[in-house]
């Protein structure tokens, strides 16, 4: 059995083929598409995703060495609208401006702030003060940093599977629907920075004229019909 650290892939020789093809790699997803330089996220089509969780897997693995989805620091929304739908929620890496996570952090400097020799969001691990204040997660209009007390009692947020200067995200290598993509800024950022709960709705009104509390639409509804109360 092979032997997972923090970091990236440890153990025998002989490695995995996917393993090998991962390391191998120029660019990124199936394609191998050119990997973006300088500021890039994490696109999550919302539309493509299916709830399979390999993504936190993947995260929670490469980070940690173990399978385990609240170390993980993408995470996978479930919702019935009254259809089953999967949202991703992940940090965008935003813009100075709309970086209210480093805004919030009371210590100086702040404990989360954005790298720009790395190009994305990095943690003081030593320095933040945990879920106690958890201040950073408030502030973020999507709910991303995460703790996990009191092993990892800091904020964990995405930083893109950085190693020593390259950025290869494990979710989107991984993702079967191919609804992660690894690329420079190419829609409002906004519509990415709000809480999954906000995006199942959006989802809701384009993949079902249902209110999310209602099974189906009766037959007077959908064509209009005016019933006769029976005497």
């Amino acid at each position: 059995m092979k032997k997972v650290e923090k970091g990236g892939w440890v153990g025998p020789k002989k490695r995995s083929k996917y393993v090998r093809a991962i390391e191998n790699k120029k660019g990124w997803g199936v394609e191998n598409l050119p990997t973006p330089e300088g500021l890039a996220l994490i696109e999550a089509r919302w539309d493509l995703c299916i709830g399979c969780g390999l993504c936190e897997i993947a995260c929670s693995m490469y980070h940690h060495g173990v399978i385990n989805r609240e170390l993980s620091r993408i995470r996978i929304f479930r919702y019935l609208l009254p259809a089953p739908k999967s949202v991703q929620n992940v940090c965008t890496q935003c813009s100075e401006k709309e970086r209210e996570c480093e805004k919030a952090c009371p210590v100086n400097p702040p404990v989360i702030h954005y790298d720009t020799a790395t190009f994305h969001m990095v943690v003081d691990e030593k320095r933040c003060l945990g879920s106690k204040c958890a201040k950073c997660l408030k502030a973020c209009p999507a709910e991303i940093p995460r703790f996990y007390p009191p092993e990892r009692n800091y904020a964990m947020v995405c930083d893109l599977c950085e190693r020593d200067g390259a950025r290869r995200p494990q979710c989107v290598e991984i993702c079967p629907s191919f609804a992660l993509e690894f690329m420079g800024p190419q829609f409002p950022q906004h519509l990415q920075r709000i809480h999954p709960d906000d995006k199942a709705d959006c989802m809701a009104e384009r993949l079902h004229p249902l209110p999310r509390n209602k099974p189906q639409i009766t037959p007077e509804e959908l064509f209009g019909w005016k019933t006769k109360p029976i005497k």
